[in-house]
């Protein structure tokens, strides 16, 4: 049975495979391999770059401004400028409110110079507290806080130290100290820097405006003269006209870029502005029975 050439099996081996449903060694070499691809989600592709080619991934930056400030939504600064006069507008306001209302329930005869006093040290108090808690004023609660205390003590001083309190007298100074605000932040946001004042001119300012109010309050304790309290009060508002220009440039950012929390502390500034032309105004125009001697 197993006798029989080798030839002979060789001849069977092909039929036996057909047999058994195995193809033959030409059908498995003319036979198309299949080519199977594998399905990856869109976006994903494999790196094949050695490790130090390799782009690194950026992480967004949380301090980095939102999609909505850097697309079609407004600016850091312009969001910073809105805010700061907003809120300043508000105190402004509120203090010629209740500048009108005090004017006519306080007695003019009533002198009240030692609470308005007492209200002006403890709203600078307050303002300095503002001014060197740096890190407390990233808390919203704590800047609105104290900012509206200072605005409230600030109002409240100022209007128990005026003189006589006449209504006439404090509309006008109000609607002077209103234009005169305006005018400066407006001339700040849109004149060219070479013309505005900056730090050094600025510190020269506040120097020169010691040095003659030192001299002035002395001369006026001495002679009770009003020709000293007016040019006082001069001396103030040509203060206050280049230092509102100076800080306007800082709410716009044409001089440095402040934080977005930092609008609280502006706004306070220019209400400040606002306060001091109010000041001086009403005693440059209230004038009193008599000569220049009081």
């Amino acid at each position: 049975m197993f006798g029989g050439s080798s030839t002979k099996y060789f001849m069977l081996w092909p039929p036996a495979l057909q047999v058994l449903n195995f193809p033959s060694q030409r059908q498995q070499e003319q036979a198309p391999r299949p080519v199977v691809h594998f399905e990856h989600p869109p976006g994903h592709q494999l790196h094949t770059a050695p490790y130090f080619l390799r782009i690194p991934r950026t992480v967004p930056d949380a301090d980095a401004p939102s999609s909505q400030e850097t697309g079609n939504g407004p600016k850091t600064e312009v969001t910073f400028m809105r805010r700061c006069y907003m809120m300043a507008g508000l105190f402004s306001v509120t203090t010629a409110i209740m500048a009108m209302i005090l004017s006519k329930a306080i007695p003019s005869e009533a002198d009240l110079s030692l609470p308005g006093l007492i209200c002006a040290v403890v709203s600078f108090m307050v303002l300095f507290v503002l001014c060197i808690g740096t890190k407390c004023r990233k808390l919203y609660w704590f800047s609105f806080i104290l900012a509206g205390c200072f605005a409230s003590l600030a109002c409240v001083s100022v209007i128990l130290v005026l003189l006589e309190r006449n209504l006439v007298v404090m509309c006008l100074a109000l609607l002077g100290a209103s234009a005169l605000i305006v005018t400066c932040y407006f001339a700040g946001a849109w004149l060219p820097r070479n013309v505005l004042p900056g730090e050094a001119a600025l510190l020269l300012l506040v120097f020169f405006f010691v040095v003659a109010s030192i001299f002035v309050l002395i001369m006026f304790v001495f002679t009770n003269r009003r020709i000293y309290q007016l040019l006082y009060f001069i001396f103030l508002v040509i203060t206050v006209i280049p230092t509102a220009l100076y800080h306007a440039q800082v709410v716009h950012g044409r001089r440095f870029k402040l934080p977005v929390h930092e609008f609280v502390i502006c706004a306070v500034t220019v209400y400040l502005h606002f306060l001091l032309s109010f000041t001086a105004l009403y005693f440059l125009i209230w004038t009193p029975g008599g000569d220049m001697v009081r």
